[in-house]
């Protein structure tokens, strides 16, 4: 077979390849999305954000090595909601559950699962700043909606529906590595830096109001640090680049959307499905700036789609994403650093 005739097989095989990813990642996601938009339309209105917000962490384990915790990802995540909605953005019990979660995540990084199960906490930030709404569409079935009941069987109804649809599709997801096995010397000061960050972070915000754009703060907290400062930084990196990026595309999009009269409406919606279905073949596989750059105008596109000032939001969600980046080095090279240089001169005292 001639070479030119080689190379132009195996560009093809990898184009198939790409094509095949996004569209199972674009294919994930919306399959994720038709019972919430479903009980929207015909129940409780609202109730897609929480179905997904349910959802959400549950692919991520299930997805990120943690296969076998799905059920208690699903526990976790409808417990901490269901106080989420309860405390109702009470600032000092809302910071308390944040930062205790944010503990449990940290800690389980001792068996290597904090990375799969990051989704509970980066959820729970956007309920404890911006609950969903959720009201009744004149349904025979109930006359009113308990939110705390609501969330709740919302919370549960996504995690189970992520857990089928994820046994259907899981041949043909990437193969996701190891999850590594941590030092307790590295845990722990990982876990006080994640939750104190995350908790204090959290009063800050509700205190001041920040609103549903807030919760982007808290996530790049989460994201962002990790049990080792090396990674952390890497982390850092990759994430302000793809953030940048991503707020970029998010408004030239918004621009063209605005040249056609479509912005506001299913257009624009339909736009920010496929950025995130996109993003969604990157997250197991990487690289995690690209995962970002495509996750961003995606979220921005849903955020503002009932906002006039539709630039404000990306540069919002960049502003918070820097605050969020500088408290997460901040915090992590107080803590861990600390530890680190504590272990060191206690090795060199025993050693003498």
């Amino acid at each position: 077979m001639p070479i030119a005739r080689k190379v132009g097989l195996v560009k093809a095989q990898k184009i198939a390849k790409g094509a095949r990813l996004y569209a199972l990642g674009i294919g994930f996601f919306i399959i994720l999305l038709i019972p919430g938009i479903l009980i929207a339309t015909f129940l409780v209105g609202g109730a897609a954000s929480v179905f997904l917000f349910g959802a959400m962490p549950v692919a991520m384990a299930y997805f990120g090595g943690a296969r076998d915790q799905s059920l208690a990802v699903i526990a976790f995540m409808t417990t901490a909601g269901v106080l989420a909605r309860a405390f109702d953005g009470a600032p000092i019990p809302s910071a308390l559950l944040v930062g205790l979660v944010a503990l449990i995540i940290g800690l389980a990084a001792r068996r290597g699962l904090s990375s799969p199960i990051l989704g509970v906490g980066i959820v729970l930030g956007f309920l404890v700043m911006s609950p969903p709404d959720l009201t009744n569409k004149d349904s025979n079935l109930f006359t009113s909606v308990n939110p705390v009941m609501a969330t709740a069987i919302l919370l549960a109804l996504g995690g189970f529906w992520a857990l089928v649809v994820g046994k259907v599709v899981h041949k043909n997801a990437p193969i996701v590595p190891k999850n590594e096995i941590r030092d307790i010397f590295v845990v722990v000061p990982y876990a006080l830096a994640l939750a104190l960050s995350t908790g204090i972070a959290t009063y800050f915000l509700l205190t001041g109001s920040a609103g549903s754009l807030g919760a982007w703060l808290i996530l790049t907290i989460f994201v962002i640090m990790k049990p080792r400062l090396d990674a952390t930084m890497s982390h850092t990196r990759d994430r302000i680049l793809g953030t940048f990026a991503g707020s970029a595309i998010a408004i030239i999009a918004i621009a063209i959307l605005h040249i056609f009269d479509s912005q506001q409406g299913l257009i624009q919606i339909t736009a920010a499905l496929l950025f995130v279905g996109i993003a969604m073949a990157y997250f197991v596989p990487g690289p995690y700036w690209v995962y970002v750059m495509f996750l961003t105008p995606g979220v921005i596109l849903l955020d503002s789609n009932a906002v006039s000032d539709q630039d404000n939001v990306a540069l919002t969600r960049v502003v918070f994403t820097l605050m969020g980046t500088a408290m997460a080095l901040g915090v992590g090279f107080l803590v861990q650093g600390g530890a680190r240089q504590w272990r060191k001169r206690s090795s060199t005292t025993q050693g003498q």
